[in-house]
């Protein structure tokens, strides 16, 4: 199948889909006007093993002019209302984390207690039903980038004052750490 043709059907399968076309990344384009690190502008914070710690952290330490971008393939509908009732009103195009045709993405200024709620509303969840991909950003600058939240690496703008990075990991606290933890075989090997 050619990528036109399935450019097109990815845009007829999100046009016809129940959920109105807004909360979507448009998967069917990758431009240059999406938000995105290039290679000198970020340094990896460290890997994070827990959303809900994450989501605090990000609530505690981002600049509160600043806006969440909330991704998923498998967000649970509770948390689809909650999001989609604080949608950001002028939202800015992110490289998105999945291709999927399923995923959505939600857009949430970090004013006011709207992260708060948020992460009480997934203490109730998997991560998955809450997402899969959550960035910061402000105005034109993309100030952080999880892929696999809960469970992978954060990155940073290098623009960030130190200050914002310090509170950041010390928010992050025993969630944070330098690389992935080992799984059941490398903990197996690394007996001595």
């Amino acid at each position: 199948m050619g990528c036109e043709k399935e450019k097109a059907i990815a845009v007829e399968c999100i046009s016809s889909s129940s959920i109105p076309k807004r909360y979507f990344t448009d998967r069917t384009r990758m431009n240059e006007t999406e938000l995105r690190f290039a290679e000198d502008e970020y340094a990896e914070l460290g890997y994070v093993s827990d959303l809900r710690v994450l989501i605090r952290a990000i609530d505690a330490a981002m600049p509160k002019s600043a806006i969440i971008y909330i991704e998923g393939d498998s967000i649970v509908p509770e948390v689809a209302s909650f999001l989609t009732s604080h949608l950001a009103s002028e939202p800015r195009d992110v490289w998105p984390g999945s291709s999927s045709r399923r995923s959505r993405a939600f857009h949430v200024h970090l004013t006011g207690t709207n992260l708060a709620e948020l992460s009480v509303l997934a203490d109730s969840y998997a991560a998955p039903e809450v997402c899969d991909h959550v960035a910061v950003y402000k105005g034109d600058e993309l100030l952080l980038t999880a892929y696999d939240a809960g469970e992978n690496y954060v990155e940073v703008s290098k623009s960030l004052p130190d200050e914002t990075i310090q509170h950041l990991r010390a928010a992050l606290g025993a969630a944070l750490t330098e690389r992935k933890p080992p799984g059941l075989l490398g903990r197996l090997f690394s007996r001595t």
